[in-house]
């Protein structure tokens, strides 16, 4: 069976689930990840030189290619569940869960890496909570479709240990 895990920025996808994925000794990807690979470029230079439409576009492909092993873990990026069918899709190929932060960590925590996420780079610190306020109104509703929901700490470790007896409840 296949994990998609799925939050919003900075929630813990990738690090949490390389971590569980390692444990558990199964398969890990993380989208971005492979995107980044297939393109040779950054994500952040993905939306600059080719657009966030094109970016999310060839994420949903890369999606559609965790087929290819049955049993991972993956990581996706915090936008894919809410573009085309990718939720839905996701819910029919295998098990969602939502890696939830408090609205407020979640900016707190943003704000302090925002340099790194393509949608946040280049905005004011208004403006930057302004746009996590947005994208969260919006994600939020279709994390909730999710299979399985967490709400985590923000700490590492016990964050792990809590997706991991997830991931052993659905292996």
């Amino acid at each position: 069976m296949r994990i998609y895990l799925v939050g919003f920025m900075g929630a813990g996808k990738s690090t949490l689930g390389q971590r569980v994925a390692a444990d558990l000794d199964v398969p890990f990807f993380d989208t971005d990840t492979v995107i980044a690979a297939q393109l040779g470029m950054t994500v952040p230079d993905i939306f600059r030189v080719h657009g966030e439409m094109y970016f999310r576009h060839y994420e949903s492909d890369v999606l559609r290619q965790t087929t290819f092993y049955p049993k991972a873990l993956n990581a996706t990026g915090a936008g894919l569940p809410v573009h085309e069918d990718n939720m839905q899709w996701m819910n029919r190929h295998g098990i969602t869960i939502y890696l939830q932060w408090p609205d407020e960590a979640i900016r707190r925590h943003l704000m302090l890496e925002r340099a790194s996420r393509p949608l946040l780079s280049d905005l004011s610190d208004i403006d930057a909570g302004l746009r996590i306020r947005e994208l969260l109104a919006v994600r939020k509703p279709v994390y909730e479709q999710a299979a399985i929901t967490l709400e985590l700490a923000g700490e590492v470790e016990s964050d792990t240990k809590l997706l991991e007896k997830a991931c052993r409840y659905v292996w």
